[in-house]
């Protein structure tokens, strides 16, 4: 798949230290948030476990004891609204947005998140180069991985092809906001590029006549795996690792045709009225500490050079020279272009009547 490589090279040009990381050797780091933050700020975020390792690793990090603090917990799309009502408001009830880099470069695009100061995020300058935004801080990282039930699969798939097998109908479990890397992901099984909408939805229309499940979350996934409901998806690789720790009999499969990688990334809003606390926020997202802790209970991989994860971590987590070879960096500007197509397509061609 020439068509792929060049972007492939790029990406691995400035990932490799995702490789290399844990052969970097200790050394002493200075990595404290920077300024001094005596107000409030407020941090919009997903709940459960990733609310809960932010309060445990971050709070302490910006302030000594944690309560200048407050979670403003919520869907993406609730932050989203938010951000654009607040952009250009004499009020503002959020600092810190917490979303997928897709999302975020659409917010960046809308112009509601404020433009990064570097001299108030010194761990900036150990950020991975093709996570750098202008706009965002990226928190942790994963790709579009294959998981399947390793006691009812027998035969372990090699890509999002192998879903076509009549073997998984009826049996197959999709989220149902990951549609358009998933028009992406089936560009990519078919042998295109992951711009060639219209073979990724080639690949979809032949993927619904296996008759998929779709869900409304991640975690759904989870329980539909559990009790054999459907034995193979299409979900984060950081995601597997949290199953596999949790007891499932589940295991990933890196798609031959290639991964989409995914990085969950923080942005001071336009509106806030609170950056004395929000970039020494963004600044904590990036110490060595607070990302080994994602990284060992989540299961994403870090995005700074110097995270110093445990070889056996590094290697659970990142991912190896051959699979960065094979990620494909994704067109933010194409999907926030035909996110009403695409969308469109998932709910009226795709999913209706599933």
């Amino acid at each position: 798949m020439n068509h792929i490589n060049q972007p492939r090279r790029r990406f691995l040009r400035s990932t490799g230290t995702l490789v290399a990381a844990s052969a970097l050797g200790p050394f002493a780091l200075k990595a404290n948030a920077a300024g001094a933050c005596s107000g409030q700020v407020v941090v919009g975020t997903w709940g459960g476990d990733y609310q809960r390792l932010l309060q445990q690793n971050i709070d302490s990090l910006v302030t000594p004891t944690g309560d200048a603090i407050t979670y403003a917990v919520g869907s993406a799309l609730a932050r989203q609204t938010t951000m654009r009502a607040e952009a250009h408001g004499r009020r503002s009830t959020l600092d810190v947005a917490l979303l997928r880099d897709n999302d975020m470069f659409q917010m960046y695009s809308e112009g509601t998140t404020a433009k990064l100061d570097d001299a108030l995020l010194p761990n900036l300058a150990n950020v991975i180069p093709q996570f750098r935004r202008s706009y965002a801080v990226p928190h942790i990282f994963s790709a579009l991985v294959l998981v399947y039930d390793t006691d009812r699969v027998r035969t372990r798939p090699d890509g999002l092809a192998a879903l076509l097998d009549p073997q998984f109908k009826g049996k197959i479990g999709l989220v149902d906001d990951q549609y358009d890397y998933l028009t992406l992901a089936g560009a990519l099984a078919s042998g295109g590029q992951a711009g060639d909408l219209a073979l990724g939805q080639k690949y979809l229309r032949a993927l619904r006549e296996a008759s998929p499940r779709v869900y409304p979350s991640v975690d759904a996934l989870a329980s539909a795996l559990k009790s054999g409901e459907i034995v193979v998806t299409v979900t984060w690789k950081a995601r597997t690792l949290q199953w596999k720790k949790a007891g499932l009999a589940v295991d990933y499969v890196f798609p031959k045709e290639g991964a989409l990688p995914a990085t969950f990334e923080a942005a001071v809003t336009a509106g806030s009225k609170s950056s004395a606390c929000a970039f020494p926020y963004l600044n904590a997202m990036l110490d060595p500490r607070s990302q080994r802790a994602f990284a060992e209970s989540m299961g994403y991989a870090p995005t700074i050079a110097n995270a110093n994860l445990p070889p056996s971590l590094q290697q659970a987590v990142g991912f190896s020279g051959k699979e960065l070879e094979r990620i494909v960096p994704v067109d933010f500007a194409m999907l926030m272009k035909h996110k009403t197509e695409m969308l469109d397509f998932w709910n009226k061609d795709f999913r209706a009547g599933l």
